[in-house]
């Protein structure tokens, strides 16, 4: 029987445009690599660069790779060579020792590593080198990009912000004024600080709706680059806060205001990091500065007078999409009714995907199935431990993979350890070049470094996620603590509220089968709960 093969393919953003090292030519490559050998080739994986990095250890495809190991469907893992599978020597490791142990070998296209000492070697000198030449790419392109920043060009990543159209002025790349999209700019500011003549400053909802009614095309509607989330003209408050909050509308475009940490999640950098560019102004500085303290001002003042309650406020997540939802409420035949409904469904929130969850639920039927699962278990420690059990059992499974991974560094760091002893020895018996076993041992040390950083962050993860035993007894004794206040708690709604907080409740709201469900998560343990529909 011929061996069974997965094509691994990987392209990162600096990288995506060269010979080669498309997905399409690796794919290629590995095909006829596999063809010659009479491989028979079971899948074809792919990472494309939307959040794909090589340094990265759990990528999507990759992680198919691993479970297909894990349960005996492949005998090898074809990749066109070392730095498509990774530019970080710990994860090269990492990987190739955990397929070798599931009986999966990895063949490169371009390069033969037999697994010798000389063919693993020869491999570490590769993938140092590429994990070098990954920084050194990284530090050029964001040290080139901020050069330009602070020579007076405007560095944007694909597109300019809605308003404005890249031009080239005096050698430098910069932002001219579009007179129709500046049109509206001026007049969301207007409508925000100082009304339309008939309500005095309109909020970002109503802004929004205005818009839309009016039909005025959103950035999306004229930028092909953008997945469309909606019809055309309409508009939603997030992008309107989003516009009302830019500097470069009052004159000033930053670069560097965000940036990718190493999870692959944008965080905002300091401000002091920031590179200012000046910029033609679409409205009076005195106007932008206005729309600021509006914004801090409505904030503050939604926090301090939230009109409804609603016990899972900020804690309820739609289930098909994954996005927040939010409360609303409504008044029909003199009666108030009050809602969590999907916040991308409705318009109040941007997200990557629209969505298709239109149902509202009840926020007091949910709100009192809610506090009834919490009184459940807080007042039946019976109940409560056999809880905590499954939830440590669920982890425990849930947490086999990690397990697996530490084994898998433990072992590499012991090997490579030996190592190291071993060359202590060849130095002291003074057989080979002081030279070449120093050179040698710097490489060790630096991959006893890198698993050693890797299996701190891994055993991190692990710790985080497993559920011990002391853990449990910590969790009873508070459940205990919390239960004894209930029956105050249940007098008001601010009590409930401080208890749901303390035990971190939160929700997934999902329609199955015509029929509304509350999938339900806290602190000391997991259930689901069915919704009644009764509707207004």
């Amino acid at each position: 029987m011929s061996n069974r093969v997965v094509i691994y393919a990987r392209v990162s953003g600096d990288d995506r445009d060269k010979e080669g090292r498309n997905l399409a030519s690796q794919l290629e490559m590995g095909r006829e690599y596999a063809q010659k050998r009479g491989y028979t080739i079971v899948a074809e994986l792919s990472e494309d660069d939307r959040g794909a990095s090589g340094y990265e250890i759990d990528l999507p495809q990759l992680n198919r790779v691993r479970d297909m190991a894990a349960a005996g469907e492949l005998d090898v893992l074809v990749v066109r060579e070392l730095d498509r599978l990774s530019r970080n020597l710990a994860k090269q490791l990492i990987v190739e020792e955990e397929l070798k142990r599931h009986g999966v070998r990895i063949e490169y296209v371009l390069a033969e590593y037999p697994d010798t000492p000389e063919g693993n070697l020869q491999k570490h000198i590769k993938g140092a080198i590429a994990e070098y030449e990954r920084e050194k790419i990284k530090e050029r392109m964001v040290r080139g990009r901020r050069l330009k920043a602070k020579s007076g060009h405007v560095v944007t990543h694909g597109r300019a912000p809605y308003g404005y159209r890249l031009t080239e002025a005096n050698g430098r790349r910069a932002l001219a004024v579009h007179e129709p999209e500046a049109q509206v700019v001026r007049m969301i500011f207007q409508w925000y600080t100082e009304g339309d003549g008939e309500d005095r400053n309109l909020s970002l909802i109503q802004i929004a709706e205005r818009l839309t009614g009016m039909r005025v095309p959103t950035q999306g509607d004229t930028d092909d680059r953008i997945a469309k989330q909606r019809e055309y003209g309409v508009w939603n408050r997030t992008a309107i806060r989003k516009m009302l909050k830019r500097e470069t509308y009052a004159g000033v475009f930053h670069y560097g205001k965000v940036n990718k940490n190493n999870s692959g999640r944008t965080v905002t950098n300091p401000r002091e990091t920031w590179i200012p560019v000046e910029v033609p102004a679409i409205v009076d500085r005195q106007v932008w500065e206005a729309a600021q303290r509006q914004l801090k001002e409505n904030r503050e003042t939604a926090r301090r007078n939230l009109k409804y309650e609603y016990l899972l406020r900020c804690r309820v997540t739609c289930a098909s999409c994954g996005a927040s939802m939010c409360g609303k409420t409504v008044k029909s035949h003199g009666k108030l009714y009050s809602y969590y409904q999907c916040a991308v469904a409705s318009g109040h929130l941007e997200y990557a995907h629209s969505c298709d969850q239109t149902k509202w639920f009840r926020a007091d039927h949910l709100d009192a199935a809610t506090w009834e699962w919490v009184r459940s278990f807080l007042l039946d420690p019976a109940s409560l431990r056999l809880g905590l059990k499954e939830l440590q059992a669920e982890r425990d499974r849930a947490n086999a993979p990690l397990r697996e991974r530490l084994g898998v560094i433990d072992d590499l760091l012991a090997d490579t350890r030996q190592q190291l002893e071993r060359l202590l020895e060849l130095y002291l018996a003074g057989d080979f070049p002081k030279e070449m076993l120093m050179e040698r041992k710097g490489r060790l040390e630096d991959t006893i470094g890198k698993l050693e950083k890797e299996r701190g962050g891994l055993a991190a993860q692990l710790a985080a996620q497993t559920l011990t035993e002391e853990q449990i007894e910590c969790l009873e004794d508070f459940a205990s603590r919390i239960a004894e206040g209930l029956e105050y708690a249940d007098e008001g709604f601010e009590k409930r509220r401080q208890v749901i907080e303390m035990l971190d409740v939160r929700a997934t709201l999902a329609v199955e089968d015509s029929k509304q469900a509350a999938y339900m998560r806290c602190m000391l343990g997991e259930d689901s709960l069915s919704i009644a529909t009764t509707y207004m």
